[in-house]
């Protein structure tokens, strides 16, 4: 037995995946021995700035120390970033000024790249537990749709909260790739404008319209009291109440009725409110992929052809209106798959440091 392999049945390996956001930090934590997955653990944390809290840094502390073995890897979060259909330096220069970017290759047919400034800017934020290895969203789409990218050329898409990441393949070959940030991404009015009448075509209601947001008393079996409420307009005098305490109990009754209904109207509105986000973000990112297509056709610098299939890896449970806008849109067949990023980072890791599972 190799050294390497005695040292591995001894000790524990530790794997540390992690999937940064602005506001949220999602982690993933494999505990191996030899060819054994022991323990796996996730956890979710909330953060601001899109660096890790206290208590996140603390959790992968925590695993870190029972092993001198443990890796951490990071999906890349920085902005500019990218992949380009040639390993050639050279041939680089056609496609976008690398200048002052870190490039990886693959398999010597296609490289991805990041500006080192902001590659240093992300190791700074990890500063203090660190990191092993950091992964590009094009190297995980490649890995994740790795049976998709070998036949006839088709659109990959990766969707988190705040980025959206896309690449073309053709038998193998990378022939585009686009990243954006869509947290932040500004909208003109009109754009604004067009997401909002789309939306409420969609969902069957005006949003200008506050009574559509409303429900149907009429339906909450909780405000059937409130009938009691017409015999008020009849009574001539208090005394034709046998009993004060009869009012009493009839205006707790209303306000019961009342606080129920309240909650059902909020509960309904958030309800139709997260239709419309759900809605509005699947249009921006539709957007996103219409346009990156169109510059993919109309540019002579990238080998152009028609996109056949589009394969979206959903990594924040995104609604089905993308799906349809591609499909209706853009003619194209459209399928989507959820994704844990940080578990497919754990086993980007796990094939990096050739551990063998």
């Amino acid at each position: 037995m190799k050294l390497s392999g005695l040292i591995q049945n001894i000790y524990q390996q530790i794997f540390i995946g992690i999937v940064i956001q602005h506001s949220s930090m999602k982690v993933c934590v494999q505990l191996r021995k030899g060819k054994k997955l022991e323990k796996e653990i996730s956890r979710h944390f909330e953060i601001a700035h899109a660096t890790p809290s206290a208590e996140a840094n603390e959790f992968i502390r925590s695993f870190m120390d029972e092993s001198p073995f443990s890796y951490v890897a990071v999906l890349n979060d920085t902005l500019n970033q990218g992949a380009i259909p040639t390993c050639s330096m050279h041939q680089a220069e056609n496609f976008n000024d690398l200048g002052s970017c870190v490039t990886i290759c693959s398999e010597n047919r296609w490289m991805v790249y990041a500006e080192k400034s902001e590659l240093n800017a992300l190791q700074k934020r990890f500063l203090i537990n660190g990191l092993d290895f950091i992964f590009s969203p094009f190297f995980i789409m490649s890995q994740f749709f790795g049976d998709k990218i070998q036949g006839k050329t088709s659109l990959l898409v990766l969707i988190q909260d705040d980025y959206l990441s896309l690449c073309i393949f053709n038998d193998g070959d990378l022939l585009f790739a686009k990243h954006y940030a869509t947290k932040d991404a500004v909208e003109d009015e009109s754009m604004s404008a067009d997401i909002e009448e789309t939306a409420s075509d969609s969902l069957g209601f005006n949003l200008d319209d506050e009574d559509n947001l409303s429900i149907n008393l009429d339906d909450i079996d909780a405000l059937d009291e409130l009938d009691a409420l017409d015999d008020l307009d009849n009574l001539q005098d208090l005394d034709d109440l046998d009993d004060l305490d009869e009012i009493e109990d009839f205006e707790e009754s209303l306000n019961e009725a009342v606080e129920e209904s309240e909650v059902a109207l909020e509960e309904a509105k958030s309800k139709y409110d997260g239709k419309i986000d759900n809605f509005s973000d699947d249009y921006k990112r539709f957007q996103l992929i219409q346009a990156s297509l169109q510059q993919f056709y109309n540019d002579d610098k990238y080998n152009n052809q028609f996109v056949e299939e589009t394969y979206i890896a959903d990594a924040c449970e995104s609604g089905p209106d993308l799906i349809k806008f591609l499909e209706e849109e853009l003619f194209v067949s459209a399928y989507k798959r959820s994704i844990d990023l940080e578990k497919e980072l754990v086993k980007m890791a796990i094939q990096e440091v050739k551990y063998a599972i």
